[in-house]
């Protein structure tokens, strides 16, 4: 009996390790990058394709896919770009592991190259590269380096920084070798025919982020930093400014149907006014302007009744807060990155909420009226983006968090974001992260019957708040940095309308014509972030980044705010 008991386990051995030598061969579908371009780069095209098809290809290991089942599954339709979902339901039709695809742009003689690797299984980006290149010369090394990466991802380990990298058997771990080694292999005697095409255009490769920003030391220290004592209430929302003109800056929050005022004494934070709302309206947003110009700043609300847009503002009048506007059916965002502070009004639509023109709104003597339109892509929120001059040198941008938490940075257009977003890019869409930013907990119900359309195009019955974005010359260099909040989920950002946020940082970006660049990041910070303003909170006439944030934002029962600000004096921001 022992010896049958044997005799089977060793066959079972046997069979598991032949399983085990005969692993699948990984399949690796190579879509075409779009290509942005106002010349014919078509032969940049054909020579990425070809060198990745032929770096990427491993004997017995991964198997890149061929052009006509590729060109079968992506249909007839001219694509101009490929969106991260878009790429999962390619690989699902052609039964791949993993897809390859991107963009190139060539603008004179600079190209930027973009290129991903999803895991379709996963549904995630497993590798990606972004770089710039003054000319063609150096096209070859990035596509090269990304293409390494990629198989150093499949075969069992994924490089940890560009450039040159060790050889497969020595950066893999000693089990991985024998795969390391097949991929060297493979590679040994490649023809050189696209390397060659594309080498034919000379110039320098200079990449697109400085790594002198990236992995920064906590840029704002703890000098520099204020916390008020914890409130009973949820801020939803805030803004800072002097609201009842009385020379000091005050700060206006907002609660699900409440507005708060405080102002911050000394090291304590008082509360000086409160404006209770009712319960069947639901504030969403606040800001505070002078835009009617008559010296005192309004506090101007966005806000919703049943699900229909009802917004409104206020003014300090003989000693108390009065309306000046109700019941606009409208939503409304002040915008303060280039230049005085501008009032923004998006009428709510009747099929799906956001799909108006967002204009100016100037004040007429008797009320807020639209004006003139802003170039914004049409199915933006006014809550989605900011418009601002990043580049001192450059135009004037659109910088947006769409609902998915992926920043974007645009022209100025009218064109729909359908038409933006399409499958092989275009002109219009100059960038998008890869990571996820903002996050937000802010929802509102539709009415019975509408629903939202988000930028994948799936139906969704809550819109989102966006949480703010805001710019600034925190170091004085002459070139305005993009701060935003990154709210942190265990969960992640699975569930549309159920965030479970328990972490944020805050992030500054620098706009480098084709990219944004990180410049440093502060450490975790405990919470949910419902709001940033950048403002004199103190009124010492320094400006602070001021934070609302939720304390314990999953336990309801224990919810309970803060306001916090971190100094931007020079002395308390390390380069």
């Amino acid at each position: 009996m022992k010896r049958i008991l044997s005799l089977l386990v060793c066959g079972l051995f046997v069979i598991l390790s032949a399983a085990a030598m005969a692993a699948p061969v990984k399949k690796v579908a190579v879509l075409p990058f779009a290509m942005n371009s106002a010349e014919n780069i078509e032969y940049i095209r054909e020579g990425v394709w070809d060198m990745l098809a032929s770096r990427i290809s491993v004997d017995g290991k991964i198997e890149v896919m061929s052009r006509s089942d590729v060109a079968e599954a992506l249909g007839k339709a001219k694509r101009k770009g490929i969106s991260m979902a878009e790429a999962y339901g390619i690989g699902k039709r052609l039964k791949a592991d993993y897809v390859v695809f991107g963009s190139i742009t060539k603008i004179g003689s600079s190209i930027s190259i973009d290129g991903k690797l999803a895991d379709v299984a996963a549904k995630k980006t497993a590798v990606s590269v972004f770089a710039q290149t003054k000319g063609m010369d150096e096209v070859v090394p990035k596509i090269n380096d990304f293409a390494k990466r990629v198989d150093y991802h499949i075969l069992g380990e994924v490089p940890s920084t560009f450039g040159d990298l060790p050889s497969p058997a020595a950066a893999l771990p000693p089990a991985a070798a024998p795969a390391a080694a097949a991929y060297a292999a493979g590679q040994a005697g490649r023809a050189p025919i696209a390397e060659q095409a594309l080498r034919s255009r000379q110039g320098t490769y200079t990449s697109i982020i400085n790594p002198d920003f990236i992995m920064a030391p906590q840029a704002l220290t703890r000098k520099g930093f204020w916390m008020s004592a914890r409130q009973d209430e949820e801020f939803r929302g805030m803004d800072i400014g002097d609201v009842d003109g009385d020379g000091r800056n005050e700060i206006v929050t907002i609660t699900f149907t409440d507005i708060m005022i405080y102002r911050k004494e000394g090291k304590t934070l008082k509360k000086i006014h409160t404006i209770p709302g009712k319960s069947y309206v639901q504030l969403l947003s606040v800001d505070v302007a002078d835009i009617n110009g008559n010296g005192i700043p309004e506090i101007i609300i966005s806000a919703v009744s049943q699900g229909i847009a009802g917004s409104f503002a206020l003014e300090h009048k003989n000693g108390k807060y009065e309306r000046i506007a109700s019941d606009m059916r409208m939503f409304l965002r002040v915008l303060r990155a280039s230049g005085a502070p501008m009032l923004i009004g998006q009428q709510m639509g009747t099929i799906e909420p956001f799909q108006s023109p967002i204009y100016r709104m100037v004040w007429d003597g008797k009320k807020y009226r639209q004006d003139s339109r802003i170039r914004a892509p049409l199915g933006l929120s006014v809550f989605d983006f900011i418009l601002d001059k990043l580049d001192p040198s450059g135009p004037e941008v659109v910088v947006a968090i769409d609902d998915l938490d992926y920043l974007r940075v645009y022209e100025k257009t009218e064109l729909s974001i359908e038409k933006i977003h399409t499958v092989m890019g275009s002109k219009e869409l100059l960038w998008k992260s890869d990571d996820q930013y903002g996050g937000t907990t802010n929802y509102f119900d539709l009415p019975s019957g509408m629903k939202y359309s988000n930028v994948t195009n799936e139906k969704i019955e809550k819109p989102a708040v966006n949480i703010r974005l805001t710019s600034y010359d925190v170091d004085k260099d002459g070139r305005k940095d993009l701060i935003l909040i990154k709210n942190i989920s265990s969960t992640g950002r699975v569930f549309k309308n159920l965030k479970a946020f328990t972490a944020c940082e805050i992030y500054a970006f620098e706009w480098g014509g084709l990219g944004i660049a990180e410049k440093w990041r502060t450490k975790k910070i405990q919470g949910y972030v419902s709001d940033i303003q950048i403002a004199d909170i103190d009124n010492d006439g320094k400006k602070e980044v001021v934070l609302t944030l939720i304390v314990n934002p999953n336990i309801p029962i224990n919810m309970k705010s803060v306001i916090v600000a971190y100094s931007l004096d020079p002395e308390n921001v390390k380069p």
